[in-house]
């Protein structure tokens, strides 16, 4: 969750803008720092809020670390209370983020389009070359998408997905990975599916005029979910590696 992160590195800023208030009081935030901190805990609070719902751990933790320093809001956070809030809004990031690698609830006997396995692995794969943020997002959605029976929108975000992984196989276009990459005859044919078939029905849904009749895509058809697991493996496979 980058929102998070990026307050809660704010709140790591302030960590060295800490004064000796004399030996009474110890280490103060001046006043423009300290109104700068409490509009952070209060836009961490509310995303957290919004996605994990009101009164839920970390913002409760967030509340109470701010409230058990030096006066709390109104007389200015302790050093203590800043580093704990900073790192009450990371681990809540976290949880977002294992919150959203859960595909939304699915009907009775209907597979998740991504194995959530999948989506973990990209979560937990360490600083490198690529940020997988998005992938991570894209996965997610396209799991929303077919859950709830969105054909036009899982052709989308799959078609989405694929102009999207090139780099992390070494080329710019899924059209070069299909053609190139050497990775077997067995996960050619995957990626030759993948780049043919469902880009074609993609751009169908994509780019089709309004006509006079129309006829709705099925799940069947927009069916390519064995191909793109063999997609994410490889990629995942590379990506821990490096």
């Amino acid at each position: 969750m980058q929102e998070l992160t990026a307050i809660a590195d704010d709140m790591d800023r302030l960590l060295p803008l800490f004064v000796n208030g004399g030996s009474m009081s110890g280490l103060i935030l001046p006043t423009e720092h300290s109104a700068t901190f409490k509009a952070l805990a209060v836009e961490a609070k509310s995303i957290l809020d919004g996605e994990l719902r009101h009164a839920n751990d970390y913002s409760m933790n967030l509340i109470h670390a701010i409230n058990s320093g030096a006066g709390g809001f109104t007389g200015g956070p302790s050093y203590a209370s800043v580093e704990e809030a900073s790192k009450i809004v990371r681990a809540g990031a976290r949880a977002i983020q294992r919150k959203r690698a859960t595909p939304s609830a699915t009907p009775p006997g209907v597979k998740p389009y991504v194995d959530p396995a999948r989506i973990v692995a990209l979560q937990q794969i360490g600083a490198g070359n690529w940020d997988f943020t998005r992938l991570v997002e894209l996965c997610r959605e396209l799991n929303v998408a077919a859950a709830n029976r969105c054909h036009m929108s899982t052709a989308m975000l799959l078609r989405t997905i694929l102009d999207h992984v090139p780099p992390t196989l070494g080329f710019t276009t899924f059209a070069q990975v299909a053609a190139n990459y050497a990775g077997g005859k067995s996960f050619k044919a995957s990626m030759q599916r993948l780049e043919g078939s469902s880009r074609n029905i993609s751009d169908m849904h994509l780019h089709m005029p309004i006509r006079s009749r129309e006829t709705l895509p099925s799940a069947v058809q927009v069916d390519f979910a064995a191909d793109l697991d063999v997609l994410l493996g490889e990629v995942i496979r590379l990506s821990q590696g490096a």
